[in-house]
C-alpha cells in the first residue's frame, strides 16, 4: 500500500460516484444520519459524564452526607455541628458547608422583582473549589466587606454586564425576611455551583436549580446554625458539605475517618446522633451519577442505529460489487492482486464514510438542538453540551471506523472470485453463493439489532405508561400553584395570621376560583422535611430510635383544594386556632406504621424535642406522592397553619376552568395585598409532567432510535429481497414455465424474507435478554423480561419484514417465462 495507490483509488472512487450520483447521495446521507446522531450523543455524554467539573483538581473533591441507618437513607443533609466536626478528618485538606434556599428568593433591581436561587456558603467554599471571581473578591478575603457574589449569567441578564458592578446593592426578599445586599463580585462564566442541580435531585426537585448568587453563612441570617445554648446545631440536618482530599488520601481512607467521627459523635450525643452515619461520594459521581445509566443506554441505542446503517450500506456495496464483477475480473486478469482489489474497495467505502462524516456534522447540530429541546431543565450539566475538539475527533474516528466496517465484507467477497471464474460466468447474473450468504447474514444481524433496540424502547414505553397511570393521591387538573412570601412586616403570629385571612378571602373572591389551599412542601415539586415522632403512652426509648416521618403544614382548605380524601375523622377547621389544643392530621401510611391495629383518632403525638406539646390526631387522609410518582408514599403528618403560620408557603388554587388563565389575576391580587409577586407560578399538571421529564427524555430518544432501526431494517429487507428477485429471474421463469403459479413465487420470496427475519428476531431476543439488566434500573411497573413486550416487538418486526418483501416479491410474480429464459 502506497500513498500513490491510495490517491489513485480515491480519484477512482470519486469518478464512480459522479457516474452514480443517486447511489452516492443516498449512501452519504445514510452514513451522515448514523455518524451525526452518534456524534451528537457523544457530545452529550462528553459534557455530562466525561468533561471534568470546573474546579481546581476536581477529582479530589468529595461530597459528604449524613446516613440514616434506620431508614436506609444514604444521602441526608448534614447538621451544622457534624459539618464542623468533619473538619477534624486527617485525610481531608478542607471541609466547607452550604445551605441553598430550597425555593426561590426574590431579588429587586430598579423595582423589578425576579425569582432567584440563593446559596449561603461557608466563607472558604470558593477557595476550597479553587475558583476566584472574574470581578471582585471572595468571602474569605479579610479586606472584603459583607456582600453577595453573583453568577456570570445573572450579571449579564440583570446587571447588563456592568464592569463597575461591585458595590451596587440589591433588595432580597424571601422566607419572611428582607435585606439590602451589596454585590461583592462576579463569578466566571464557566463556574457552576456543585449543588446547583445535585441537591435538587437528591431532595426531590423537578425544576432547574441554577444558583444565581451566594452569600456567606452567618448566625444573623440563619439562626438555625446554633441551638439554644449557642453551640452548633446537632438536631437539624440541612447542610450540604464538600470536602477536598489530601494529596495522598483515598476515598476509602476518607470514609474510614468520617465514619470514626460519626461513631464517636453518636456515642457522645445519642439523643441527636445515634443512628446517623456518613456517606462519602466523589463530587463528579454525585453530580451526574443518577443520569449515567440513561445516557449510556442512549449512546448504545444510537450506536445500534449506526450499525444498522452500516449493514444497509454494506449490502448496497455488495450489490455494486456483484454488478462490477467483470470489471474486477479484468483488473485481476491484468495483474491486480487480491490485496490491491480489497484496498480499492476499502478506499471507496472510506471516502463514502468521510463524506458522510462531514455531512454528519450538520446532522449532529440538529440532533444536539433536538436533545436540548427535549432534555428536562434539571438534567445535570446539560447546558454545557457543545461541539468541542473531543467531539470533532470522535466524529473523525467514527467516520474512519465506519468506513472500515461497511467496506470489509464487500471488499472480501469481491476479491474472493478468481478472474477465470468471473470471466467464464459471462453475462450470467446469478450471484455467487458467498455473496448470497453474506447478504443473508447481514440482514439477520440487522433484524437482530433492531429487535434488541426496539425491545428496550418497548420496555421504556410500558414503564412510562405505568408511571403516568400512577394515582398521585390528589387531582392535579384545574390546579394553579405558586409560592408566596409573607411580607417581612408581619413578624409576629397574630399579624401573620391576619395577612393569611386577607389572602384567603382575596383569592376566593376571584372569578373562577373554587377552592384555595396551601402547604409548605408541594407534591412532586419540592423537598421533604422529616422529624422524629413520639406516641403518648408508649414506653420511652432513646430518641434516636423513634420513628422518623415527614411533616408538613396545611394552609387554608388544603385537602379540599387538592381533593385529598379524608378517610377517617375530620380535617382542620378555623376552630383549630392558636389557643386551641394542638391538632394533627396523619396519612394512611402513618396510621399503618404507628397504629397498625388500632384507631389513631384521639391519640396524641409530638415531634422534635420533648419540649414540644402533644398534638391530638383528628383525622386520617389519603396518601399522596411527594418525591415522585415512582416513590411509595411515606408516613407523614400535617399541622395547621393557624397553629404555626409558615413564612413562605406554596399555595394551590383550584379553578373551574383553565388554571393558567388565572395567573395574571392571582399575581395582581397578591401584589395588591402588599406582598411580593408570587414566584414559580405553574399548573399542577405542569409539575406532574416535569416530574417524569427525565423518563420522557430517555423514552423519546430511545423510541426514536427504535422506530428508526425498524425502518432501516425494513429497508434492508426490501433491498435484499429485490436483489434476490432480480438474481433469481431465470429460476422464477423456469418455475412458472413448469406450472408454478404466481402465488407460489410470492410465497417463495416472502417465506425467504420471513426466515431471515425470524432468525434475526431469535438472535435479537437472546441479545435483549442478555442486556436487560442494564435497562432494569430505568423500568417501573414492568419486568425486564416482559413477555408481552418481546412478543409485540417480534410480531411487529416480522410483519414489517414481510411487508417490505411484498413489493419486490409481487414484482417477481409478473415475470414473463419466455423472456426470463431468453435472458
Amino acid at each position: 500500500m502506497t500513498w500513490e495507490s491510495i490517491r489513485s483509488d480515491v480519484s477512482f472512487a470519486l469518478r464512480q460516484f459522479r457516474r452514480a450520483p443517486l447511489f452516492a447521495c443516498l449512501t452519504i446521507a445514510s452514513l451522515a444520519l448514523g455518524i451525526g446522531a452518534n456524534t451528537a450523543m457523544f457530545a452529550v455524554v462528553n459534557a455530562v459524564l466525561l468533561r471534568p467539573l470546573p474546579y481546581d483538581e476536581p477529582d479530589s473533591l468529595v461530597t459528604i452526607w449524613s446516613n440514616n441507618t434506620k431508614n436506609d437513607e444514604r444521602q441526608n443533609p448534614v447538621s451544622p455541628a457534624n459539618a464542623e466536626a468533619f473538619r477534624a478528618a486527617p485525610s481531608l485538606a478542607g471541609v466547607e458547608g452550604f445551605y441553598s434556599f430550597l425555593t426561590p428568593a426574590q431579588v429587586v433591581l430598579a423595582s423589578d422583582p425576579e425569582p432567584v436561587i440563593v446559596s449561603q456558603v461557608n466563607p472558604g467554599m470558593f477557595t476550597l473549589l479553587g475558583r476566584s471571581p472574574l470581578i471582585g473578591r471572595t468571602f474569605d478575603d479579610p479586606d472584603a466587606p459583607d456582600g453577595a457574589l453573583v453568577s456570570y449569567q445573572f450579571w449579564q441578564r440583570r446587571l447588563g454586564g456592568d464592569p463597575n458592578v461591585v458595590g451596587r446593592t440589591m433588595s432580597l426578599t424571601g422566607g419572611g425576611a428582607a435585606a439590602v445586599i451589596p454585590i461583592l463580585g462576579v463569578m466566571p462564566e464557566d463556574f457552576t455551583f456543585p449543588y446547583g442541580t445535585m441537591l435538587g435531585r437528591t431532595l426531590g426537585f423537578t425544576r432547574s436549580q441554577v444558583v444565581d448568587m451566594w452569600w456567606p453563612i452567618s448566625r444573623e441570617r440563619d439562626p438555625r446554625l446554633v441551638d439554644a445554648t449557642g453551640a452548633p446545631n446537632r438536631s437539624i440536618h440541612y447542610f450540604g458539605v464538600v470536602g477536598r482530599l489530601h494529596p495522598d488520601a483515598t476515598i476509602d481512607r476518607v470514609r474510614a475517618d468520617l465514619e470514626a467521627i460519626a461513631a464517636q459523635r453518636a456515642s457522645d450525643y445519642p439523643d441527636t446522633n445515634a443512628g446517623w452515619g456518613v456517606t462519602v461520594l466523589p463530587l463528579h459521581e454525585q453530580a451526574v451519577g443518577t443520569i449515567r445509566p440513561a445516557l449510556l443506554i442512549l449512546l448504545g441505542g444510537v450506536g445500534v442505529v449506526l450499525l444498522i446503517t452500516c449493514i444497509n450500506v454494506a449490502n448496497v456495496l455488495l450489490a455494486r460489487a456483484a454488478g462490477r464483477g467483470r470489471d474486477l475480473a479484468v483488473r485481476s486478469a491484468l495483474g491486480a492482486s487480491r490485496s490491491r482489489l480489497i484496498q480499492q474497495s476499502l478506499v471507496e467505502s472510506m471516502v463514502l464514510a468521510v463524506l458522510g462524516g462531514v455531512a454528519g456534522l450538520g446532522v449532529m447540530m440538529l440532533v444536539i438542538r433536538a436533545v436540548l429541546a427535549l432534555a428536562p431543565s434539571h438534567l445535570p450539566r446539560i447546558g454545557e453540551v457543545s461541539p468541542d475538539l473531543p467531539v470533532g475527533l470522535f466524529a473523525f474516528t467514527l467516520s474512519v471506523v465506519t468506513g472500515i466496517v461497511v467496506g470489509v465484507i464487500p471488499a472480501a467477497t469481491a476479491a474472493r472470485s478468481t478472474a477465470q471464474e468471473s470471466l467464464r460466468d459471462g453475462a450470467r447474473t446469478t450471484a455467487s453463493r458467498t455473496r448470497q450468504n453474506a447478504r443473508a447474514a447481514l440482514i439477520v444481524a440487522e433484524v437482530a439489532l433492531a429487535m434488541t433496540l426496539t425491545v428496550a424502547g418497548g420496555l421504556l414505553l410500558r414503564s412510562f405508561v405505568s408511571v403516568l397511570n400512577v394515582d398521585p393521591g390528589f387531582t392535579e387538573e384545574h390546579l394553579l400553584t405558586m409560592q408566596v412570601s409573607v411580607p417581612a412586616q408581619y413578624a409576629d403570629t397574630p399579624s401573620r395570621l391576619a395577612f393569611y385571612d386577607r389572602l384567603e378571602s382575596t383569592l376566593e373572591a376571584l372569578p373562577g376560583v373554587t377552592a384555595v389551599g396551601g402547604t409548605t412542601r408541594l407534591p412532586l415539586g419540592s423537598t421533604n422535611v422529616t422529624t422524629y415522632v413520639e406516641v403518648e403512652g408508649r414506653p420511652a426509648v432513646n430518641r434516636a430510635d423513634l420513628p422518623e416521618v415527614e411533616m408538613r403544614r396545611a394552609v387554608f382548605d388544603y385537602f379540599e383544594a387538592m381533593q385529598i380524601p379524608v378517610v377517617r375523622g375530620r380535617s382542620f377547621t378555623r376552630d383549630d386556632h392558636a389557643e386551641a389544643p394542638p391538632a394533627a392530621v396523619i396519612n394512611n401510611a402513618f396510621a399503618a406504621r404507628l397504629f397498625p391495629n388500632e384507631d389513631p383518632i384521639g391519640r396524641r403525638i409530638r415531634f422534635g424535642s420533648p419540649n414540644q406539646p402533644w398534638m391530638t390526631i383528628i383525622g386520617v387522609v389519603g396518601d399522596i406522592r411527594h418525591g415522585s410518582l415512582e416513590e411509595v408514599p411515606r408516613p407523614e403528618f400535617y399541622i395547621t397553619y393557624r397553629q404555626g403560620p409558615p413564612v413562605g408557603p406554596f399555595l394551590v388554587v383550584r379553578t373551574a376552568g383553565d388554571p393558567a388563565a388565572l395567573a395574571t389575576a392571582v399575581r395582581q391580587a397578591i401584589r395588591e395585598l402588599g406582598a411580593d409577586p408570587p414566584m414559580d407560578l405553574r399548573t399542577m399538571e405542569a409539575i406532574r409532567s416535569a416530574s417524569v421529564g427525565t423518563r420522557r427524555f430517555v423514552l423519546s430518544l430511545v423510541g426514536a432510535f427504535g422506530a428508526l432501526s425498524l425502518g432501516l431494517a425494513s429497508l434492508g429487507v426490501f433491498g435484499v429481497i429485490t436483489l434476490i428477485a432480480a438474481e433469481r429471474t431465470t429460476e422464477v421463469g423456469i418455475r412458472l414455465a413448469l406450472g408454478a403459479t404466481p402465488a407460489d413465487v410470492l410465497r417463495l420470496l416472502l417465506s425467504h424474507a420471513a426466515r431471515l427475519a425470524a432468525a434475526g428476531i431469535l438472535i435479537g431476543t437472546l441479545a435483549a435478554m442478555a442486556i436487560s439488566p442494564l435497562v432494569e434500573a430505568q423500568l417501573f411497573g414492568v419486568r425486564r423480561l416482559d413477555p408481552l413486550t418481546y412478543a409485540a416487538v417480534a410480531l411487529a418486526l416480522l410483519l414489517m419484514s414481510v411487508l417490505a418483501a411484498y413489493i419486490p416479491a409481487r414484482r417477481a410474480m409478473s415475470v414473463d417465462p419466455a423472456q426470463a429464459l431468453r435472458n
